[in-house]
């Protein structure tokens, strides 16, 4: 009877090893699977980015890959800057992303507040008919919307043709439905009672609470606009009017069998996002992790 207890002691301190070893051993396993996902998704860009510094006696393609160029040079920047209007380009990229943004933060905003903190008849349903529209492939809409931008609202050719059909997104309107459910209710309720309007206390109350959900809109959107490519190029015929993608498509042309030009030319597209990104990457953590609990 006296070593019961310590049998038992002993059992636990058994049973508590395997758990942790098995933990461990887990953990090692999810590790590695990342750092492969990893390798895998960065080692393309990597092989582009070194690509792009390249000079004219480095190896494009060789096995194994050549990620260290023996010449670098800033050269193929230079060539693909002077052969085209690159700050054109991204001018108009970031006049469109930006504008684009902005309208759209602000009227999927407005659009999610009374869907999430305001009771009416066919809220719901109006909810529900927003979500129907994910089923319709964006595709879909290019045709009629060509035809009303050339014929209806004559933008064909500008830059408010790329940001006119994007002042709304439904995904958006779901992002900031959810992220305003989870304010409590209480705290609106005070503020109607001090005699606040409805619109302050979506602008002063509301919108500060869902910061990270508004940065994570905000990413979502820009990078959308930025990195558009069907659209833009079916509205856009100038040179001068051009975004990045769409202008960027000359170096197929220009730069047929110039692979380190085309690589500057790509890598000039990528890093504006990938600093975007950087940026705000803490806020767009949070802003998902917020809109799903919502």
């Amino acid at each position: 009877m006296t070593n019961t207890p310590s049998l038992a002691l002993n059992a636990a301190a058994v049973a508590h090893r395997r758990r942790q070893r098995h933990k461990f051993i887990e953990t090692v396993f999810w590790y590695a699977i990342l750092i492969l996902v990893a390798i895998i998704t960065v080692l393309p860009f990597l092989w582009i980015l070194s690509t792009s510094f390249k000079g004219p006696t480095d190896a494009v393609v060789s096995i194994p890959l050549q990620f260290i160029p023996h010449e670098p040079t800033l050269n193929n920047y230079l060539r693909v800057w002077n052969q085209l209007p690159v700050g054109r380009f991204f001018l108009n990229s970031i006049i469109v992303g930006v504008a684009t943004t902005t309208l759209n933060i602000g009227i999927t905003a407005l659009a999610a507040y009374p869907l999430a903190k305001m009771n009416f008849r066919g809220r719901d349903a109006i909810f529900y008919l927003l979500l129907a529209t994910f089923i319709i492939p964006a595709q879909l809409t290019y045709i009629p919307s060509f035809v009303l931008a050339v014929n209806v609202f004559k933008y064909y050719d500008t830059l408010f043709a790329l940001v006119f059909p994007s002042l709304a997104t439904v995904f958006n309107i779901f992002l900031l439905r959810q992220a305003f459910m989870s304010v409590p209710n209480d705290l609106i309720d005070a503020a109607r009672m001090d005699g606040a309007s409805e619109l302050r206390i979506w602008w002063q109350i509301l919108l500060p609470i869902i910061r990270p959900t508004l940065a994570t809109v905000a990413i979502f959107t820009f990078v959308n606009s930025w990195n558009d490519f069907l659209w833009p190029s079916l509205m856009l015929h100038s040179r001068e009017n051009m975004t990045l993608p769409v202008g960027l498509v000359a170096l197929q042309g220009m730069f047929a069998s110039d692979f380190r030009g085309v690589a500057a030319g790509v890598v000039m597209t990528v890093v504006p996002i990938l600093i975007f990104f950087v940026t705000l990457q803490r806020q767009f953590v949070r802003g998902l992790s917020g809109a799903v609990k919502g």
